[in-house]
């Protein structure tokens, strides 16, 4: 036990557990005061240290801005390191995006892509407050993300705080109906958002928000072909912008830039965080088209968004190196090379009686865990699965990100594979090795309990 800790779901959950004490990291790796030595699978808090760890000339980045200037107030000067970033994020931004902000955390990004939508369409002249988002998604952890977000399982505590806004199905191919194929899948998909949006009344809705990929929730499921186009063209059709939660997916996570462009359609908004400064410094952003932009330009009219380090110039100078090295180093190339060695290389372990489905984009992988292959049957949520693997995996040193409650909120198992997008062929076996081997001691243990 941390005596001086509050122990959260995210931070040393166990009150009576001896957690291993980090010293230090280096590239893909950590180590603890024992001496023991990590890959870090999970890339800090789920796909942030894309860049590794130990980078040193980061934190000579950081020292010296803090010699110039560690915030300002902002409500009277701009300073020459802040447009600089937010110059270079907009340009590594999708075609047609035009601005910038930034904030600390994802939460934050969200939460603020939100409050841009709303003040779009009061400026455009309506009324619309209602976002559209998935069940099985998570979009942050302030009582409002939550409540758009459809995780059910963080919500509950909260429900009496939610106005609960409409949510749709996700888009889940490994759990689709048996008897419809992919494109009907999909058409069902686009219905069901279709049929929520006149329900709820087309003139309510103000946004629809998405990740690319479903991380947590789901652990790392990519859409099926067509369903983003279908969704982006339901949303012009009704007037409604179409937000992107590229919190873990931005900066080369996929394989591309951001991960909405694997997918052939540009949103309007996109909120994005984790691995903009590689963990090095807390840092988020919204970015925004030129159609969201148009209304406040001619207006004049400021975005009524503020928190105390906003467009801070530290958190600028950081993500401007961190931009610099993801472009020198080919880090976005490098993912998308090693993510199909990864999943190839995971797609092995089909022959094991647990793994259900093994899926992903670019260094952006998950796993999940069945009891009946052929059913999908997941196992009962008391087993604990998942945990019980990401626990034998960090045994063998590797550090993985187990997650459950992708069937219904509450069964379901999976674990997410999202290493530094830095990673060489040798580290993508250390992970597959260590993760084979604690599936066949894990399934060895099924069977043996079965047999009492």
């Amino acid at each position: 036990m941390i005596k001086s800790l509050i122990h959260s779901m995210i931070v040393c959950p166990d009150m009576e557990k001896n957690y291993p004490r980090i010293t230090h990291g280096a590239g893909p790796y950590i180590f603890d005061e024992e001496g023991k030595r990590y890959l870090d699978g999970s890339s800090g808090s789920s796909s942030v240290s894309n860049l590794g760890h130990g980078l040193s000339e980061i934190g000579e980045v950081i020292s010296e801005q803090i010699g110039k200037i560690a915030i300002l107030p902002t409500h009277v000067f701009s300073s020459a390191i802040v447009e600089e970033y937010l110059s270079e994020l907009v340009d590594f931004a999708p075609k047609g995006f035009t601005r910038a902000w930034t904030v600390m955390s994802g939460s934050e990004a969200v939460e603020n892509a939100i409050k841009l939508a709303l003040q779009y369409h009061q400026l455009m002249g309506s009324q619309r407050y209602k976002i559209i988002s998935r069940w099985s998604t998570y979009h942050g952890n302030s009582i409002f993300t939550l409540d758009v977000g459809g995780m059910k399982f963080r919500r509950q505590r909260f429900i009496q705080w939610m106005n609960n806004f409409p949510h749709i199905a996700p888009a889940y191919l490994y759990r689709k109906p048996a008897e419809l194929s992919e494109e009907e899948y999909v058409q069902q998909l686009a219905d069901e958002f279709e049929s929520c949006i006149t329900r709820e009344g087309a003139d309510t809705i103000a946004a629809f928000i998405a990740e690319p990929v479903v991380a947590a929730a789901l652990g790392a499921v990519p859409p099926p072909q067509g369903y983003f186009e279908k969704i982006s063209s339901i949303c012009k059709k009704y007037g409604i912008l179409f937000i992107v939660d590229e919190v873990l997916t931005g900066f080369g996570r996929t394989g591309k830039n951001f991960g909405i462009e694997n997918f052939n359609v540009v949103p309007d908004i996109i909120a994005t965080g984790k691995g903009i400064s590689a963990g090095y410094y807390p840092l988020s952003a919204i970015i925004a088209s030129e159609k969201v932009m148009e209304p406040f330009i001619k207006k004049n009219e400021a975005f009524m968004g503020g928190h105390t380090f906003t467009c801070n110039p530290v958190a600028a100078a950081v993500g401007k190196h961190v931009l610099k090295l993801i472009k020198r180093d080919s880090i976005v190339e490098n993912s998308r090379v090693m993510g199909e060695l990864l999943k190839k290389k995971l797609e092995t372990l089909y022959k094991y009686d647990i793994v259900g489905d093994v899926r992903g984009l670019g260094l952006f992988c998950g796993v999940e865990f069945v009891m009946d292959k052929v059913t999908k049957a997941p196992f009962p949520a008391s087993y604990n699965i998942s945990k019980l693997i990401g626990e034998k995996v960090i045994k063998r040193g590797v550090v993985l990100y187990p997650g459950k409650g992708s069937v219904d909120g509450v069964l379901g198992d999976h674990v997410m594979i999202v290493p530094p997008l830095t990673i060489k062929e040798e580290q993508v076996d250390e992970i597959v090795n260590a993760l084979e081997e604690s599936i066949i001691e894990v399934q060895n243990e099924i069977a043996k309990s079965a047999k009492l």
